[in-house]
């Protein structure tokens, strides 16, 4: 079942009171300023990526940094020196220039934008009429399903924050999630489900047995095929299927199509499974 998950609430902030400007009667200007003192490293370290990202052909010495962006040049050493390490600057004889880190960063972020490109091309083959949802998920480091794209086929579904794109809902309790923790290696699978001391729940309806979950992780390795009913949104029923790639972030992809449950009988079933194979394979070809 893929569905909604309850919109989390904002991080905590660093600061007390003590922050002032945060306050709801700050300006705009002093709202914004309080927000990168919070993180002044990080915000000089994209300062000094984009000024090098302006003469990329040349190098930037400490100097050169430190007087341009007006900070300390013991600052520009530090700030520097922990970019070079994380490969997003490099050195060179005369300074700084733009690293290799950021090429890779760069076409891992074209990759996922590919994908989505992809997948909107794959549905628009897919049936207007469909009375369901196609979603395409990808599983992060907290072994939660994460929505990339939606294409709504006629659903007639009010999901509000539950369709939104860029939603985490935990792995048990969706298709596509247990499909993506059948996806990983056994090897992998069990050391990541040992963060869980207990499996979230979203609904009454969500599987928290652990035995349960390893049992319907078996059968979609076997089939290809997850399902889940009512584990994230009471009502809703999916079907999940799934394949690897080096174009996702995690390594894996699932497709989902999500119907109410009471528009289903067998002949609806075979045909949404049917249309879930179809957009699989193609998108599957493409990448």
């Amino acid at each position: 079942m893929t569905a909604a998950e309850p919109a989390g609430a904002g991080a905590s902030g660093a600061g007390g009171p003590g922050l002032g400007a945060s306050g709801p009667g700050a300006s705009a200007e002093a709202r914004e300023g309080g927000a990168r003192a919070v993180v002044p490293a990080l915000d000089r370290g994209m300062r000094v990526l984009h000024l090098l990202a302006e003469s990329p052909q040349r190098a930037h010495s400490l100097s050169e940094i430190a007087q341009v962006l007006a900070i300390p040049k013991s600052t520009a050493f530090n700030i520097c020196g922990a970019l070079a390490e994380g490969q997003l600057l490099r050195r060179s004889r005369d300074g700084f220039q733009l690293g290799r880190g950021l090429l890779e960063l760069g076409s891992a972020y074209a990759s996922s934008v590919n994908v989505v490109a992809e997948f909107y091309d794959v549905c628009r083959d897919a049936p207007p009429d469909l009375g369901a949802v196609i979603q395409l998920a990808v599983l992060d480091e907290d072994l939660q399903a994460v929505y990339l794209a939606h294409q709504d086929c006629g659903s007639g579904l009010r999901l509000g924050l539950g369709g939104m794109v860029g939603r985490r809902v935990p792995a048990n309790c969706t298709a596509g999630g247990k499909m993506l923790l059948a996806l990983l290696p056994p090897g992998e699978l069990e050391p990541r489900m040992r963060r869980w001391d207990q499996l979230p729940r979203v609904t009454r309806r969500s599987v928290t047995s652990r035995s349960r979950l390893l049992r319907e992780i078996g059968a979609a390795r076997q089939t290809g095929y997850a399902y889940d009913e009512d584990g994230a949104i009471l009502g809703l029923t999916c079907v999940a299927t799934g394949f690897s790639s080096g174009h996702a972030d995690g390594g894996h992809l699932t497709v989902s199509i999500t119907a109410p449950t009471h528009s289903l009988d067998d002949a609806r079933r075979e045909n949404i499974r049917a249309v879930l194979d179809e957009v699989t394979g193609k998108l599957r070809s493409r990448l």
